[in-house]
Formats: structure tokens, sequence, C-alpha cells
């Protein structure tokens, strides 16, 4: 007859992602960022994780359809909506109260790679 580890109690579970962020394959997609944003807090090669299903809130970091491209903003909803850049503190795009918001998704996560060793590395055997 065996007897119960006296460290059994003591055991913790993993942290498991997809648990913890509660991730939708249906409105969740990942981006590889291609530039520093200092004022998110956002380096460049962080991972981004936007969802498409969130409803557009003020101070929210969105990706924006502007020019025919993507770009990472600001939204802010007080008085006329305006999209701030997080690159050039005076870059801003107001937007008219009858066009809609030109917003493809909302940032819900940014993971920022500090160590610089990027999201593909795997450690050598050799």
């Amino acid at each position: 007859m065996a007897f119960p580890s006296p460290a059994q109690n003591y055991t913790e579970n993993r942290i498991n992602l997809n648990d913890l962020l509660r991730l939708s394959p249906h409105s969740h997609y990942l981006m590889k960022c291609g530039q520093d944003y200092p004022l998110a807090g956002i380096l460049k090669g962080a991972l981004l994780i936007i969802d498409r299903a969130l409803t557009p809130k003020d101070t929210n970091i969105v990706i924006a359809e502007i020019n025919g491209g993507l770009e990472l903003r600001r939204l802010h909803l007080h008085n006329l909506a305006s999209l701030v850049s997080l690159k050039v503190e005076h870059d801003v795009l107001r937007i008219k109260q009858d066009e809609p918001l030109p917003i493809w998704g909302i940032v819900s996560y940014s993971i920022n790679d500090l160590a610089g060793i990027g999201f593909n590395h795997s450690e050598s055997t050799t």
C-alpha cells in the first residue's frame, strides 16, 4: 500500500495561455508589430492579439484602416471621435459624426519580446 506524497497539497497548475486569454478562433487575429510604439509601450516585434468582436471604447488601442492600409492608433471618443498616432504626438485623424469608425480590430493584448530572441526561438541541442 502506497502513502500519498507530503507535497501533494502544494502542487500548482501550470499557466495555460488559452485559458488565461480566452481567445476565439472566430474573432482573434495575431499580428507581429513592425515598429516601436513608445506611447503605447509596444516594442518592434511584439505579438499583438487583435479582437474583431469587441466594441470600440474610449482610449482603446486599435488597428485602423487609414488610406488603404492598417495603422496602430489610440481611439478617442470625447467630443469628435479621433484616432491619435502612437508614434507622433500631434498626428490626429478626426472622424466626422456621419462617418463610420475605420476600425479593423481592437488590440486586446500585446506581448513584448523583452529578451530580443523572437517568438520562434528554439534552443539548439548541439
